[in-house]
């Protein structure tokens, strides 16, 4: 036994340098090479996720860009169903695949912000001084460190006094849209915003300032519950402030495969949205959730996990489908 082992051993044993498969009389390097090339690529999870986090890293084709700077804004009044977790990882997923991103966090949580490891304590120049003080968008916008493609207009916690604020002022639904108008876009692919868990002034400003609307829905009951209300309030502002505005995306988050209401969940926002809905499933994921933590998006803290490959096809669909609003 031991015998046919060292066997084996030696006739698979290869100089690095050649190629040449020494133990083997008559063997060749192209025998080597075809050897080593069975062996180079074994189909196991460690494997697929080495393979997932080269794919990720953008060692792929480039995807394709739009023809103009497409807005989205990442809506959901319920908290904890992924809206900022979504705009970051497909923010990271876009731009590092070649287009010009641009994160806009409007979210006094600041959550966006502290993922792409921007600046974000109170006193530096934000949204907030944005929809307030009229102070231009061009200011407050910051380069993420690891993704040069990839850009942050910060929010600090002062933005959760804007909702007051902004009550007196004229046109408070459209300080966001004006100072997007104010910016230059040309240089941009996608501009996401992402929104506050309520439908108050905050997120009817991301509603007035973009075409589409993204809703991620979490699998389970209760997320059904408030996507009514949500319907509601963007056929409202289409109506009477956005005639542009349209839901064109609906991303299905924290899916859990081993519970049958996940499933009934996933089919019935399939049946109900058609084709808005991405074929992508973003499962349930502890590095999803670890990610921030460390000031990364999960595309670059494990780029090989599930969370990351499902975000990484999401954003690929999102690529290859044009803006509904462009012909």
């Amino acid at each position: 036994m031991r015998e046919g082992f060292i066997t084996m051993t030696r006739h698979r044993a290869t100089d690095p340098t050649d190629g040449t498969v020494h133990g083997t009389p008559g063997a060749t390097s192209h025998d080597g090479a075809a050897a080593a090339s069975r062996h180079s690529a074994p189909d196991t999870p460690i494997a697929r996720a080495a393979q997932a986090a080269l794919v990720a890293r953008g060692s792929g084709t480039a995807w394709p860009r739009p023809a103009a700077c497409r807005i989205i804004t990442i809506a959901n009044q319920k908290g904890g169903v992924g809206k900022t977790t979504t705009a970051v990882n497909l923010a990271a997923s876009l731009a590092m695949h070649g287009s010009r991103v641009l994160v806009v966090d409007l979210d006094p949580q600041g959550n966006a912000s502290t993922a792409l490891d921007v600046d974000h304590h109170t006193g530096v120049p934000s949204v907030y001084n944005v929809l307030i003080d009229d102070r231009p968008l061009r200011d407050i916008v910051r380069t993420v460190n690891e993704i040069p493609l990839l850009s942050c207009a910060p929010a600090t916690i002062d933005l959760a006094g804007a909702e007051i604020e902004l009550v007196p002022l004229v046109a408070r639904e459209s300080r966001l849209s004006r100072a997007l108008s104010g910016y230059d876009t040309s240089g941009l692919d996608y501009i996401l915003i992402d929104c506050p868990p309520s439908l108050g002034l905050l997120t009817v400003n991301a509603l007035v300032a973009a075409p589409e609307v993204l809703i991620p829905i979490q699998c389970e009951y209760y997320a059904l519950e408030g996507l009514e209300q949500l319907i509601r309030t963007v056929d409202l502002v289409r109506n009477h402030l956005n005639p542009a505005l349209n839901i064109s995306t609906i991303l299905l988050t924290m899916y859990d495969a081993r519970t049958r209401l996940a499933s009934q969940v996933a089919d019935e926002v399939r049946s109900h949205f058609g084709e808005k809905v991405l074929n992508s499933v973003v499962p349930r994921s502890v590095r999803v959730s670890e990610a921030p933590s460390y000031g990364q998006s999960v595309m670059t803290y494990d780029p090989g996990s599930s969370g990351a490959v499902a975000y990484l096809e999401a954003a690929r669909e999102i690529a290859f489908r044009s803006s509904p609003n462009r012909s």
